[in-house]
């Protein structure tokens, strides 16, 4: 025979011995539950910055093309010979032989346009009509950004002596930007897109 402390095969699991179990297997789930909520939790933060990145990179490869592509085209019947560019710090607009949707196929009238997404934030619109056909589309490129904004360089001569200056609205009808920066801002994180104008147009 067994004393009543002895222990053995035969001796089965107290009331308080079950309950302890019990209490460590469920603080057990709830730890393990946690752990994979924030895996989770982390898996889509880095999806979401994973795809927000990429977008960006495809809007920047987009922008590069066309403002590259921008053509010095003079205005319909204007004797002035004033060019089709205007730009502001929220918005430019200017003829590119290079189409977000067409590719290279013949000229596009484009316009960047900033706009406020409803929720505190900017947006980057891009809106395209074929020259002398209407049929405007406009589509987002970027949103979610604490900033979106526009400035031109600008320098009469490729000879002038003056080193040129930045900026953010254009003035001058006669005369084409050599460049333009897109300041791009979100999260603590700043971007600066410099992209050159390749097409000239120098003051006479």
């Amino acid at each position: 025979m067994r004393g009543p402390g002895s222990t053995g095969p035969g001796r089965g699991f107290t009331l308080l011995e079950v309950m302890i179990s019990i209490a460590l297997i469920s603080m057990l789930v709830v730890v393990i539950a946690g752990a994979m909520r924030l895996a989770n939790r982390s898996i889509e933060r880095g999806e979401r910055r994973s795809e927000r990145l990429e977008r960006f990179k495809v809007s920047f490869l987009v922008m590069d093309a066309q403002i590259q592509s921008a053509i010095p085209l003079v205005r319909a019947d204007d004797e002035a010979g004033r060019l089709f560019f205007e730009g502001s710090g929220d918005s430019v607009k200017f003829a590119s032989n290079y189409s977000l949707t067409g590719g290279y196929r013949g000229y596009v009238a484009v316009t960047y346009r900033v706009k406020p997404n409803g929720e505190g934030r900017s947006a980057l619109y891009i809106e395209e009509n074929t020259i002398g056909v209407e049929n405007a589309r406009e589509m987002r490129l970027l949103d979610g950004l604490d900033e979106i904004r526009f400035e031109y360089f600008r320098k009469e001569k490729d000879a002038d002596d003056t080193a040129g200056e930045w900026v953010e609205t254009w003035t001058d009808e006669l005369l084409f930007p050599r460049r333009i920066r897109i300041h791009l801002s979100w999260a603590g994180q700043k971007v600066q897109l410099n992209v050159p104008v390749r097409a000239r147009k120098e003051a006479s």
